[in-house]
C-alpha cells in the first residue's frame, strides 16, 4: 500500500482506502492518480497524462479537469497535494510513500531526478526497443542509447525508468542538456542525487561513493556534448560499483569498456504506394494520427487522408519528432497543406511542446544543437554533403565537398564524426562504403551551405561530378544504386534528379542544368523512364532556347532534341513538334559530322510520318536512311533500313513486297543477335517492330491463326529490361488489333487490360488513350454498340487533335460502322470521307478497302431506314450505291493482295443479296472466295464463309438470312 496524504493506495489491486474503509472513485481518476504518482513527483503534462488515460482518443481538457476535481475532493484537507502549474500540467507532491522507499533503501540519492514531463505518458511503436532495453540492462553496467536528433531517445529512456521505478527499484534520472563542462555535470548530478557538496567535494570518486551505498538505475540524459566528460565519469562510477546500473542517451556513443550500445531506429514507415490497410499498420503514422487527432479529432477519416499521412511519414523517415510536429500543423493546414509543404520542413515543423527542451521546439533547433557540436572542419564537409540526394562514396566526397589541399585523413576523420553523431549513416556494398543523408538532415544541410554563400560553388561541382559519372557509365536507376555486391560503386538517379531540380530553382543555374539533362535522357530513356525523359527533356530544351549562343555543347542540344522527339510519341504531345525537332537534329548533325546522330534522326524522323500516317514522307526518310546506311552504316542498319522500308510499303497498300521484305529482315536481325539499337534513341526493338507489322499482313492475306501466333511470339519475346515502351507499343498497334480482327475476345481483353495498367503506370498518354478505342472495339464486338460508341468516340478524337495517326484508320472504320449500326448516318458519313480523303492525300492505302466496305455497310444501312420510311426511291439509289462500295473495296482489296479484306467486303454483300433473295449470285461469289485464305481456321468471318459454302452448294438458304443475323454470325 502508498500512502498519500490519508489515502492508502493499491495500485495493484486498484484500492483506495481511507480510515479503514473502501472508497468508490471512478477508473479514469484512478488512472490519473497513478500517473502522477508514478511520474515520482515530477510534472506531467495534459497531454501526456491524457494520451495515458484515453490512449488514442479524442479528449476535451474539461474532461481531465473534472476528474482531477474528484481526486482532490477525495483527499480533502490534502487536495494540495495535488498541485496545478499552470502552461505545464499537474504534479503530485510530498507522496508519504516515496519517502518510506527512500528510507529503506537508506540513500536519499537514489529516489533523486524526478522524470521529465515532456516525455509522453505511453509510447507508440516502441514495446520490443524498451524490452531490449530493459534486457540488456540486467547484464550490461551501461547501456547507450544512440541515435540522430529526436528519433526518442529520452522518451525510451523515461519509459525504462518507468517501468524499472514501477518495480519497486530506485531511479534517479538525470538530465545533462543545460550542463556544458565537467562541473557543471558534477553539480547536475550531485543536485539530482540531493548531495550536498562543495566544489572540492565534486569529484568522479566522491560520488561514486555518495552512489555506492545502494544499488539504482541511474539515467544520463543528452550527453553527447559533454562526452568526454559523461565518458569519464560513467567510466569510474561503473568500476567503483558493480551493482550500478546507468542508462545513457547520446547522439554518439560513449566509447568505454563497459558499455553496450543500442542504436534507436526511425518508426516503421509504409512502402510508396501502400493500402490504406497496410499504412495503418506501422508505427510512425499511428503517431502521426494520435497527435493529429488530439487537436483535429476528425483528421484522417478517410482513406486517401490515411494514404497521405503514410506518404508524410515516409518523406519524414520516420523520425519521431518531426511526425510530432508534422502532427501539430494539422490543426491549421490539414493533411493535404502539411504534405504539400515538407520541401520546406525546417520552416514549417515548429512549434513543439512548451514542456520539451528548446532542442526539441523546432526541428531546426535539434540540428543546431548537433551542428554546434562539430568542428570547422566537419561542419564544412557536412553542410557540402547536403547536394547528394541519395547513396554515394568517398570519392564522390572528395570529388565534390573537400578542397584539394584537405588531408584524406582529416575527410575521414570528418566522415567518422558525423557518423558518430549520427548526421551521417554509413551502408555497404560488399566492401564498399556508402553514406547517405536522410531528407530531413539533408534540408538542414542545404541550408547552411546556403547561408555559407558556398551554394553555386558546390553545385557547379556536384554537376560536373554527376555528368562525368553518367557519361562514363556508371550512373544506375532507383533502388538498385544502394549497393550490388562485388561492383563498382555506381550513382543513384535521385542525385541526378535533385541537381537536376536545383539547377530550374530561383538561385539555380539552367545553363548546368541543360548540360546535365544533356548527359541524363539517355540513362532514362535506357531505363525505360520515358516520361520523365519528356519532362526533363522538355523542360531543359525551353530553358537552353532562352539561353545566350553556344551556352550548351552542340551534342548536349542533339541529344535534348531527340529524346523529346522520341518519347513526344508515347507521351501525347504534339507529333508536328517532333518532326522539327528531328530536322533540328538532323542539320546540327550533318553540321558536325555526327554519323550516329544523322542516322538516328534519319530514323526519328521515319517514325515520327509513320506516327502521323505520312507515308510519302515515310518513304523519302526511310530511302535516305538505305542510302546513309550504304555508305557510311553498319550492317546492322542496313537491315533496319530494310525494315523501314518494308514497314513503309504495307502502309502504302504493297502488302506482299512488304512481306518478302520483312521476312528477310526479320531472318537477318536474328543472325546478327542481339545489338543494342543506339541509332533508335529508345527501347523499341526493331525485331519486334517488324514482326507486329508482319502479324498484321498475316491476318490481311487470310491467316488468322499464324497472325496470332506472330503476335503471341512478339508478346513473349519483351524482356524485363526492355518492358517499355516496347510492350505497350506492340500492344497498342499489332497485338489488340490484330486479336480483335481474329475474333480473340479473351486474348484482346487481357492485352488490354495490360496495356491500360502499363500506360497508367509508365504515363504514356497516347497508349492509355490507344487502349480506351480499344475498348471501346471491345463493346461493339460483344454485341454493344452504343456503350462502345460512348468509349471509343472521345478518346479517337484525342489521337487525331493530337496528330497521331499510327494505325489509326482501322479504328475509324469500326467506329463508323457502329454508327451506322445505329442509325447514325451523317455521322458516320463524316468519319468516312474524311479518313478517305486523308489517306488519299497521304498515301495511307493499307486500309482503304475496310473504309470502302464500311461506306458500303452504311449505304445499305440507310437504304435499309429509308426504306422502312416509305422512300422507296431513295432507297434504291442507297442500295445501288453500298453494292458499288462494296465491289470496290473487294476490287481494291485484291490488288493489294488482301484476301482477308476482300472476304468481309464480300460477306456484307453476299448478306444483302441473300435478303433480296439473289441466291445464284451469292453462291456465285462465295464459291470464287477460297483461294489465298486458310479455311480451316476459326475466325468468325472464315467460319462465316465455310457455313455459307456448304448452304450454297446444297443451293439452301441459311436458316436465318436476316440482317442482325449476319452481323451476329460475321462478329461484328
Amino acid at each position: 500500500m502508498i500512502q498519500i496524504g490519508t489515502l492508502l493506495v493499491n495500485f495493484e489491486q486498484r484500492e483506495i482506502r481511507q480510515h479503514g474503509r473502501s472508497l468508490r472513485i471512478g477508473a479514469r481518476a484512478f488512472d490519473i492518480l497513478e500517473v502522477l504518482y508514478r511520474a515520482n513527483g515530477g510534472i506531467v503534462s495534459k497531454d501526456a497524462i491524457m494520451d495515458a488515460v484515453w490512449p488514442g482518443a479524442a479528449v476535451e481538457e474539461n474532461r481531465l479537469q473534472v476528474h482531477v476535481a474528484a481526486l482532490r475532493k477525495m483527499l480533502g484537507a490534502d487536495r494540495e497535494l495535488i498541485k496545478t502549474v499552470p502552461g505545464r500540467g499537474y504534479l503530485l507532491v510530498a507522496a508519504n510513500g516515496h519517502a518510506a522507499a527512500r528510507e529503506r533503501h537508506g540513500c536519499a540519492a537514489t529516489n533523486g531526478g524526478g522524470l521529465p514531463a515532456y516525455a509522453a505518458a505511453t509510447l507508440v511503436g516502441r514495446d520490443r526497443e524498451v524490452a531490449q532495453i530493459v534486457a540488456r540492462l540486467r547484464d550490461a553496467a551501461v547501456v547507450t542509447l544512440v541515435g540522430a536528433g529526436g528519433i526518442g531517445k529520452t522518451c525510451l529512456a523515461v519509459h525504462v525508468a518507468r517501468e524499472t521505478r514501477g518495480r519497486g527499484e530506485p531511479v534517479c534520472f538525470v538530465e545533462l542538456a543545460k550542463a556544458s563542462s565537467r562541473d557543471a555535470v558534477l553539480r547536475t548530478l550531485a543536485l539530482a542525487l540531493h548531495i550536498e557538496a562543495t566544489d572540492d567535494f565534486l569529484t568522479h570518486e566522491s560520488l561514486a561513493d555518495a552512489v555506492a551505498a545502494a544499488p539504482c538505475l541511474l539515467v544520463l540524459d543528452n550527453a553527447e556534448h559533454v562526452i568526454d566528460v559523461v565518458a569519464s565519469l560513467v567510466e569510474t562510477l561503473a568500476a567503483r560499483n558493480p551493482a550500478l546500473r546507468m542508462l545513457v542517451t547520446s547522439r554518439e556513443p560513449l566509447h568505454i569498456w563497459a558499455e553496450s550500445v543500442i542504436r534507436v531506429e526511425p518508426l516503421a514507415v509504409p512502402a510508396r504506394g501502400a493500402c490504406a490497410e497496410d499504412v495503418l499498420a506501422h508505427s510512425a503514422v499511428e503517431l502521426f494520427l494520435r497527435r493529429a487527432r488530439s487537436v483535429a479529432p476528425e483528421c484522417g477519416a478517410d482513406e486517401a487522408a490515411i494514404c497521405v499521412v503514410g506518404e508524410i511519414c515516409r518523406r519524414l523517415e520516420g523520425l519521431p519528432l518531426a511526425i510530432e510536429l508534422a502532427a501539430a500543423r494539422v490543426a491549421t493546414l490539414g493533411i493535404e497543406g502539411v504534405a504539400s509543404r515538407l520541401d520546406d520542413r525546417l520552416n514549417l515543423l515548429t512549434g513543439g511542446l512548451r514542456s520539451a527542451l528548446p532542442r526539441h521546439q523546432t526541428l531546426r533547433a535539434t540540428f543546431d544543437w548537433s551542428y554546434a557540436l562539430l568542428d570547422d572542419n566537419s561542419r564544412m564537409l557536412f553542410r557540402r554533403l547536403g547536394f547528394f540526394a541519395g547513396a554515394f562514396t568517398f570519392d564522390a566526397v572528395c570529388a565534390v565537398a573537400t578542397e584539394p589541399d584537405m588531408p584524406i585523413a582529416s575527410v575521414i576523420s570528418s566522415l567518422s564524426e558525423l557518423a558518430a553523431k549520427s548526421l551521417l549513416t554509413v551502408g555497404f556494398s560488399g566492401a564498399v562504403a556508402q553514406y547517405r543523408l536522410t531528407e530531413s538532415t539533408r534540408a538542414y544541410a542545404m541550408e547552411k551551405l546556403r547561408d555559407e554563400g558556398e551554394l553555386q560553388h558546390i553545385a557547379t561541382r556536384h554537376m560536373h561530378y554527376l555528368q562525368e559519372r553518367i557519361e562514363h557509365g556508371r550512373m544506375l536507376v532507383g533502388d538498385a544504386a544502394q549497393g550490388l555486391p562485388g561492383s563498382e560503386p555506381r550513382l543513384a538517379l535521385d542525385d541526378a534528379r535533385a541537381a537536376f531540380e536545383w539547377a530550374f530553382s530561383p538561385g539555380g543555374n539552367p545553363a548546368l542544368g541543360v548540360a546535365l539533362a544533356g548527359s541524363l535522357v539517355g540513362t532514362l530513356l535506357q531505363s525505360s523512364l520515358v516520361h520523365e525523359c519528356y519532362e526533363r527533356a522538355g523542360r531543359a530544351l525551353a530553358a537552353l532556347d532562352t539561353l545566350p549562343p553556344r551556352s550548351v555543347d552542340t551534342l548536349c542540344e542533339m541529344r535534348l532534341c531527340a529524346a523529346y522527339a522520341s518519347t513526344l510519341l508515347h507521351t501525347g504531345g504534339a507529333v508536328h513538334e517532333a518532326q522539327t525537332l528531328w530536322k533540328r537534329v538532323l542539320m546540327l548533325a550533318r553540321q558536325t559530322g555526327d554519323a550516329a546522330f544523322e542516322a538516328r534522326a534519319l530514323w526519328g524522323a521515319w517514325n515520327t510520318t509513320l506516327a502521323c500516317s505520312d507515308i510519302h514522307a515515310s518513304f523519302r526518310f526511310a530511302t535516305r536512311f538505305e542510302a546513309f546506311a550504304e555508305h557510311r552504316g553498319t550492317r546492322w542498319q542496313q537491315v533496319l533500313a530494310a525494315e523501314m522500308i518494308a514497314v513503309s510499303l504495307h502502309c502504302f497498300g504493297e502488302h506482299e513486297q512488304a512481306r518478302g521484305r520483312l521476312e528477310r529482315a526479320l531472318a537477318a536481325f536474328l543472325e546478327l543477335g542481339p545489338v543494342q539499337p543506339d541509332s533508335l534513341g529508345l527501347a523499341v526493338d526493331p525485331f519486334n517492330f517488324g514482326s507486329g507489322t508482319l502479324s498484321r499482313i498475316t491476318w490481311m492475306q487470310g491467316h488468322p491463326e499464324r497472325a496470332m501466333q506472330l503476335v503471341e511470339r512478339v508478346v513473349n519475346s519483351i524482356r524485363p529490361d526492355m518492358l517499355e515502351p516496347s510492350l505497350s507499343h506492340v500492344l497498342a498497334v499489332a497485338a489488340v488489333p490484330v486479336a480483335l480482327q481474329c475474333g480473340e475476345i479473351e486474348t484482346a481483353a487481357r492485352y488490354v487490360a495490360v496495356l491500360q495498367s502499363q500506360a497508367a503506370v509508365n504515363g504514356f498518354e497516347i497508349w492509355q488513350t490507344y487502349s480506351e478505342c480499344h475498348a471501346g472495339h471491345l463493346e461493339i464486338l460483344m454485341g454493344r454498340p452504343e456503350t462502345g460508341l460512348a468509349k471509343l468516340e472521345p478518346p479517337l478524337q484525342r489521337l487525331m487533335s493530337c496528330g497521331f495517326r499510327r494505325v489509326l484508320t482501322p479504328t475509324i472504320a469500326v467506329c463508323a460502322e457502329a454508327l451506322a449500326r445505329t442509325g447514325r448516318f451523317a455521322q458516320a458519313w463524316a468519319r468516312l470521307d474524311e479518313a478517305l480523303e486523308f489517306c488519299h492525300v497521304q498515301g495511307e492505302h493499307f486500309f482503304i478497302a475496310e473504309l470502302q466496305r464500311v461506306m458500303g455497310v452504311t449505304a445499305l444501312e440507310q437504304a435499309r431506314a429509308t426504306q422502312a420510311g416509305g422512300r422507296a426511291a431513295m432507297a434504291d439509289e442507297f442500295e445501288s450505291q453500298g453494292r458499288r462500295h462494296l465491289l470496290d473495296a473487294m476490287q481494291t482489296a485484291r490488288d493489294q493482295c488482301a484476301p482477308m479484306l476482300e472476304l468481309r467486303a464480300l460477306l456484307n454483300l453476299v448478306d444483302h443479296l441473300l435478303e433480296r433473295q439473289e441466291t445464284a449470285r451469292a453462291a456465285s461469289l462465295i464459291e470464287g472466295m477460297s483461294k489465298g485464305i486458310d479455311l480451316q481456321s476459326k475466325a468468325p468471318d472464315i467460319r462465316r464463309l465455310v457455313a455459307l459454302q456448304h448452304v450454297t452448294r446444297k443451293m439452301r438458304l441459311p436458316l436465318a438470312t436476316g440482317n442482325g443475323a449476319a452481323v451476329v454470325e460475321n462478329g461484328r
